[in-house]
């Protein structure tokens, strides 16, 4: 199951990366909009709307090679009963729209887009990551043959593999923070 989970994180991952580079290289500028700047702060965008599930929906479908040897194996891939655009595009989809609720409310306390409190900063830091975690999987599961044990290994492992990217990330000079 964890392996699933792992293996369901690859594309999200790859759509975060692309729109890191999309941000950093204002790519896409038109819809560098934000969505509703007093709703959301101006971090949320239609860039980040249209970007994230787009680029997700690519990630998955680069992992066409990897899901025919899978089955060639007779492993079972949790992407095995859907076409793998679809489920990128579902898994980026719950990505962004989950974000929405924790960045609202942010602005609602007064916190910048893009910051994190002193105050409560690991309550904060959890937020960020669990928010989009739980969204990603929730939208997994819609993909039939992801189940809700995929799904909780997919929430329980993603803040490390979060982190891990960011992470890199920031030292790559792609984030300004490294969380």
């Amino acid at each position: 199951m964890l392996v699933a989970a792992l293996w369901l994180q690859l594309p999200i991952v790859f759509g975060g990366v692309l729109h890191m580079l999309a941000v950093r290289n204002n790519w896409l500028p038109a819809l560098r909009r934000p969505i509703a700047i007093n709703l959301f702060g101006a971090n949320k965008t239609w860039r980040g709307m249209v970007l994230m599930p787009s680029l997700t929906a690519i990630g998955a479908c680069l992992l066409w090679p990897a899901e025919q040897l899978w089955q060639q194996l007779g492993w079972h891939s949790p992407f095995a009963t859907s076409p793998l655009w679809l489920a990128g595009l579902c898994g980026g989809l719950g990505y962004v729209l989950a974000e929405l609720p924790n960045s609202f409310i942010k602005r609602r306390l007064g916190i910048a887009a893009g910051a994190t409190p002193e105050k409560n900063r690991r309550l904060f830091l959890a937020m960020d990551q669990l928010d989009s975690a739980l969204g990603a999987a929730l939208a997994y599961m819609m993909v039939p043959g992801i189940g809700v044990t995929v799904a909780i290994c997919y929430v329980l492992s993603f803040p490390l593999v979060a982190l891990t990217v960011k992470r890199l990330l920031f030292l790559g000079g792609l984030k300004a923070q490294p969380h």
